[in-house]
């Protein structure tokens, strides 16, 4: 199945909802009675640090799901779901869930296989945070949030300052300095659009440093 039709089934039985930019779709500890489709949008997955500091482990676009944890038994949600710009999502109860995965095994595994693959994400995620340096944390979040094939090049669309480094669990002011050692390297450039990818492999190679 293509990536944006693969959980049309979902999509389906789920109940429409809407989220301003900032709204939040789930906070951490809540009982985990449903999971998420987004059907337009994005949408950031946080962890909070006792000491109040956010760090984004991932972003979810439009086609994929997320609040995994609906799919066990008595599951809770260990992190917050913030949408990012006007998004519009699916919410499928968790008796719905158990009901389409009986019936369908095929989307049974298909889900379990992307269970996995997002706890393999949040591991790579707080893998790096602990052992990379900014500016490698940097180019693997631009990268994530780049929409490939626009008329205007490679984008991430428009991001504040606060917004990446909240991603990266950096200092503002840190990112800034990055940003504009990118800019300088032309890695990049930054206008009212947001940030163009100008060097790919280039970011690619930073990022695993």
């Amino acid at each position: 199945m293509a990536a944006e039709r693969r959980w049309d089934d979902l999509e389906r039985r789920g109940m429409t909802r809407r989220f301003v930019k900032g709204g939040i779709i789930y906070a951490p500890d809540e009982a985990a009675t449903e999971l998420f489709v987004i059907r337009e949008g994005q949408v950031a997955l946080n962890l909070l640090s006792p000491e109040g500091r956010t760090l984004t482990v991932r972003v979810v676009k439009a086609g994929d799901i997320f609040g995994h944890a609906a799919l066990l038994s008595d599951g809770t949600f260990d992190t917050f779901a913030q949408a990012l710009e006007p998004t519009t999502v699916a919410a499928v109860r968790h008796d719905t869930l158990e009901e389409l995965m009986s019936q369908r095994p095929a989307l049974a595994l298909g889900l379990m296989e992307d269970l996995g693959r997002h706890s393999q994400r949040l591991s790579q995620r707080l893998e790096s945070v602990a052992f990379k340096s900014v500016p490698a944390r940097l180019a693997t979040v631009l990268l994530e949030l780049a929409q490939f094939g626009g008329r205007d090049g490679v984008t991430t669309g428009r991001w504040t300052h606060q917004e990446l480094a909240d991603m990266i669990n950096a200092y503002r002011e840190t990112v800034t300095k990055v940003l504009n050692q990118f800019r300088t390297a032309q890695l990049i450039e930054v206008n009212r659009q947001g940030v163009t990818l100008l060097n790919i492999a280039g970011l690619r190679e930073l990022a695993q440093h």
